[in-house]
């Protein structure tokens, strides 16, 4: 389980990170601040799923929630602007989790 667990944080971090770099234009810094932001959402999202807790299509809104709320807070991008950018990295990795 930890193997699958690290192989699933290791893509989403590969994915979400240079995404989240492209559309936001901000370099290391934003690099930063997109993985703070899985390191704070990944683990619990795993769990909720994992666990049985919640099904995944609610996991995921709530991810895209609270990174929007990072970009918005820590790197201060516009509430648009962050919620953009939350769906379109968080997007593309739902849409990798379907073909894997």
């Amino acid at each position: 389980m930890i193997s699958s667990y690290l192989f699933a944080f290791g893509l989403t971090v590969l994915f979400e990170v240079p995404i989240v770099v492209a559309a936001g234009g901000r370099g290391r810094r934003l690099a930063i601040d997109a993985l703070l932001a899985n390191l704070m959402t990944h683990p619990v999202a795993w769990l909720a799923v994992v666990g049985g807790h919640l099904s995944f299509v609610p996991t995921e809104a709530l991810v895209v929630a609270a990174e929007a709320v990072a970009y918005r807070a820590v790197s201060g991008f516009t509430t648009p602007r962050a919620i953009a950018l939350s769906s379109l990295a968080n997007g593309v990795t739902i849409l990798l989790s379907l073909v894997l």
